[in-house]
């Protein structure tokens, strides 16, 4: 038996996205409702009622760790999933791309995403040439998918206890790091040093100049949030003894599945934006089950949508995903083999354009599955499901329907 867990990013939503209904339920997707009159359907609480989750703790509580426990902020996933190299007393940051303007001696944002950038890599020489010697600090940063990127920072007596200089809203200044105590007061010296310094060097870059001839937003500056030091996991793969895949775009989905164990395969077009190649992930699953006992599918496109508050666009890419995913693997599933697993990390109504609290709707079906009644994919018709209202631990509900991992007791 193998296990497929697909998580739509931020694929819950609220009656306020399109006249009384949520995007889900406005959809036209028979091949999820096709599915659901064959499988079973719950609703999902990430992390726990109440609990308002970020992509991490959602992703971790999903895996089936405890995000109260062994969450240490979104920085490391952040950097591992790209690929960087991480060491012990690191400190890692998740890097945003940004918009200022200098105002009175002050950074003023004016975009949080520049413009939604669509590749910071060619900044990426600039900003390691940033020296914080004097300071006893190096630094090394990497660019990610659109305006993303992470920044290790290296040195001895570092401290992930500082504050962060993403203000989360337009029309302010670029908050200044705080130590939350004595100890961390050297490194928020080094982020707020290197904040000034990445927009120097941003500033005069000759593709912001380009960007700014063109009529584009400057991408002049860099807005740093969780920061975290490597958080020590027992993998999935470990624990249930098998072998697991990653398809994603996103560098913090890749993140979370390497620290689970699971190897991250490269996809040509798995862009993690509305524009992904949902085809390509679609055959990647399909190759993927020759050799692993679990795969993880992000999709990005959903939450996209929903952050930028367009309600209509994150109906038709729930749509497209259904018609270019979801379509060709239920057409090609080995079913006698295969359970599937349907989800969201969060629920993002486009009307909010930011995670709320509300659980998600969870589709389960495969030859272990007890039908229940439900014939549509949808928020509503979750809340009737025979799986009822639950917190997190897809993977260890899917694989145990896979018949997958150890006893618990004699």
């Amino acid at each position: 038996m193998a296990g497929i867990l697909v998580i739509l990013d931020g694929l819950g939503g609220r009656p306020t996205d399109l006249d009384g209904a949520t995007c889900l339920e406005r959809a036209a997707t028979p091949v999820l409702d096709e599915l659901a009159a064959r499988g079973a359907l719950g609703l999902m609480d990430p992390v726990a009622p109440g609990v308002r989750p970020g992509s991490d703790t959602s992703h971790l509580s999903i895996f089936g760790y405890d995000p109260q426990r062994v969450y240490t902020g979104r920085g490391a996933f952040e950097a591992l999933g790209i690929g960087m190299d991480v060491r012990g007393g690191d400190i890692c940051l998740r890097a945003n791309f940004a918009t200022v303007e200098e105002r009175n001696g002050q950074l003023i944002v004016l975009d949080r995403r520049a413009g939604r950038l669509a590749d910071g890599k060619p900044f990426a020489d600039a900003i390691n040439g940033i020296r914080l010697d004097e300071l006893g600090v190096e630094l090394v940063f990497r660019s990610s998918t659109e305006h993303r990127g992470a920044l290790v920072l290296r040195g001895p007596g570092l401290s992930s206890a500082v504050s962060e200089t993403d203000p989360h809203e337009v029309g302010v200044p670029v908050r200044q790091a705080v130590g939350q105590d004595a100890e961390a007061r050297p490194t928020a010296d080094a982020v707020n040093a290197f904040t000034q310094r990445a927009y120097m060097v941003l500033r005069d870059h000759p593709l912001n100049q380009e960007r700014i001839r063109r009529g584009e937003p400057a991408a002049n500056a860099i807005l740093l949030r969780g920061a975290a030091v490597m958080p020590h996991l027992q993998p999935v793969t470990t624990e249930y003894g098998i072998e697991g895949a990653c398809i994603a775009g996103g560098a913090l989905y890749k993140g979370v599945a390497r620290l689970a164990g699971l190897d991250v395969l490269h996809v040509a077009g798995a862009t993690g934006d509305l524009n992904t190649d949902l085809r390509a992930k679609a055959r990647a699953v399909l190759s993927a089950l020759d050799k692993f006992d679990l795969v993880f599918v992000h999709i990005k496109g959903t939450d996209n949508a929903a952050h930028d508050g367009n309600a209509q666009a994150k109906r038709k890419f729930i749509e497209r995903a259904d018609r270019e995913f979801f379509a060709p693997l239920a057409e090609s599933f080995p079913w006698s083999r295969v359970h599937l697993c349907v989800s969201g990390d969060h629920t993002t109504p486009p009307a909010v354009k930011e995670h709320t609290a509300d659980p998600v709707s969870v589709l389960f079906v495969g030859p272990a599955v007890q039908p229940d009644q439900c014939r549509q994919f949808g928020e509503r018709a979750a809340g009737r499901g025979g799986l009822g209202r639950f917190s997190g631990r897809l993977v260890p509900q899917l694989l145990g329907y896979c018949d997958l991992g150890p006893k618990f007791g004699a």
